[in-house]
């Protein structure tokens, strides 16, 4: 007995003597003294989804607050508090002015007026969980724009959207910005095109989302696709009427045709005839307005040289200048914490990408306000422990010093799960708020983050309208040539816009520029 713990003690020694047995120390400086501590400690070990054994301190167990008892709150506008998440406020957003006036607009109910928000991002941003929690924020205060621009075929594994009808026949191939494999750098608004056979029928059928036992009306089909020497024919089919496109040209070149059911269709149909590959990028669906959209355009995997190194920024120019945004969002991160550029110097090489990035985003749309979103608490294992990524606070100093030099709105995602340690503290939650994956939170997390930053728009937004309560749509009326069109109404004045007429639905077609690469 004697000589085996000799031995023991000597395995032990040689831990703390030699560098390349590290790992194996059973105790380090700040920690806990074994055995000693599970006395007077507050901590348990558990078996998680993924069969790690991870040791967990009592700070990190959260459980839901039954205590109703609630500090006084002072007047005015407040974030409402949503534990375990930390009311986080936007950082700078009076930047947004320009959107909150066509929020404005559409909440003094201008007819036809649709506010759009193009929101970019990772895997965060891919399956909708957080966005769709803010569109139905926003769409349930200001009015349902409709989906927004949605690809007419993804692959579920990089990119989803559920709740919107999307249906498939005969045979897409589809390319995304994490992979690449396309011919050049166009990728269509969401990072995501898809080809039509080039020798059978193809279609996508598209619809928005259910309203009751049925799907919403929608009143524009807005199609982005591109034509090359060897495209075939394009169908573009709606209630009431459609439109067929040849999508040959000597060039390839990017065009957008809008299709307007007056009367409204529930579902939109893009057919590929079989006679020539088609590349469509996707269509933006919308009601008759006045409404809100908040487009998401996330990609597994995805990144900032993801962006810069497949997109072609002329390409991206005109995909964002034909959605005419209200705003842009940008939220990445996850992806580049192990950028080299990131932890060189000041982090200078990665803001200088970072600040390319957001200008190829805002060159479609140069007067739209801009707002950049750092990324969520990430985790990882450390002797039994779940700590956050220590990358995290030099991105952080990087993306809040990069948004106050371009004019861009920050709000601070991981802020919301608290800090540092806040994925331990969410992937302990009862119920669990984040994935033993480390990198991903649970359909219950996204909910929680989309409602908190919800809750800062929203509060933003009604600082902003006590102290601009003039800013509103009114009618003009045409008898009194004094009364001059409102500056916010220019793109669509009461004296050209006419309700619907009574009669049989039919379609309206417009073409958009052609615009050669």
């Amino acid at each position: 007995m004697l000589l085996f713990l000799l031995l023991c003690c000597g395995g032990l020694g040689l831990t703390y003597t030699t560098p390349l047995l590290g790992d194996f120390r059973p105790w380090v400086p700040g920690e806990p003294v074994p055995i000693f501590h599970l006395l007077t400690g507050h901590s348990e070990v558990r078996l998680d989804d993924s069969g790690e054994i991870s040791r967990v301190d009592a700070a990190d167990v959260l459980a839901v607050d039954d205590d109703d008892s609630a500090e006084e709150v002072p007047e005015g506008p407040q974030l409402p508090v949503r534990a375990p998440a930390r009311a986080t406020p936007l950082e700078d957003g009076q930047l947004l002015t320009a959107f909150f006036e066509d929020l404005a607009m559409v909440e003094t109910e201008e007819p036809g007026r649709i506010v759009r928000v193009l929101h970019w991002g990772d895997s965060t941003i891919a399956g909708d969980g957080l966005t769709r929690t803010v569109r139905r924020r926003l769409q349930e205060r200001f009015g349902d724009g409709g989906p927004g621009f949605v690809p007419v075929h993804t692959d579920p594994r990089w990119q989803l959207r559920p709740g919107i009808l999307r249906i498939q026949d005969g045979e897409w191939t589809t390319y995304n910005i994490t992979h690449g494999g396309a011919e050049g750098k166009h990728y269509g608004l969401a990072g995501n095109f898809s080809v039509a056979s080039a020798e059978e029928e193809s279609r996508a059928t598209l619809g928005g989302v259910k309203r009751g036992r049925k799907r919403q009306k929608l009143r524009s089909f807005d199609t982005h696709f591109r034509k090359t020497p060897e495209g075939g024919t394009l169908k573009l089919l709606a209630r009431g009427g459609g439109r067929t496109v040849a999508t040959a040209a000597e060039k390839p070149v990017d065009r957008f045709v809008k299709v307007t059911s007056e009367r409204g269709s529930r579902t939109f149909s893009v057919r590929a005839m079989g006679d020539g590959p088609v590349q469509v990028y996707g269509v933006a669906l919308e009601t008759a307005g006045p409404g809100v959209t908040w487009e998401p355009f996330g990609v597994a995997g995805s990144s900032v040289g993801s962006l810069l190194s497949r997109q072609g920024s002329g390409h991206l120019k005109r995909q964002v200048k034909r959605r005419g945004p209200s705003l842009i969002v940008y939220q990445t991160g996850g992806n580049e914490l192990t950028y080299p550029m990131l932890h060189s110097g000041e982090g200078e090489g990665y803001e200088r990408a970072y600040t390319r990035a957001m200008s190829r985003l805002r060159a479609g749309a140069p007067d739209a306000p801009c707002l950049m979103i750092g990324p969520l608490d990430k985790g990882t294992r450390e002797r039994g422990r779940v700590l956050s990524k220590p990358q995290l606070a030099r991105m952080y100093e990087v993306q809040r010093r990069t948004a106050k030099n371009i004019g861009c709105a920050f709000w601070d995602a991981r802020a919301v799960m608290g800090g540092d340690g806040g994925f331990s503290r969410w992937m302990n939650f009862k119920p669990k708020l984040a994935s033993t994956d480390l990198l991903h939170l649970t359909l219950d997390g996204l909910e929680l983050i989309g409602q908190s930053l919800a809750d800062a728009l929203m509060l933003e937004y009604d600082l902003w309208r006590e102290a601009n309560p003039e800013v509103e749509w009114v009618p003009v009326d045409v008898d009194d040539v004094s009364k001059a069109p409102s500056k916010r109404r220019a793109a669509q004045p009461w004296e050209v816009w006419q309700p619907p007429a009574d009669r049989a639905a039919e379609s309206v077609i417009e073409d958009g520029p052609e615009a050669e690469l």
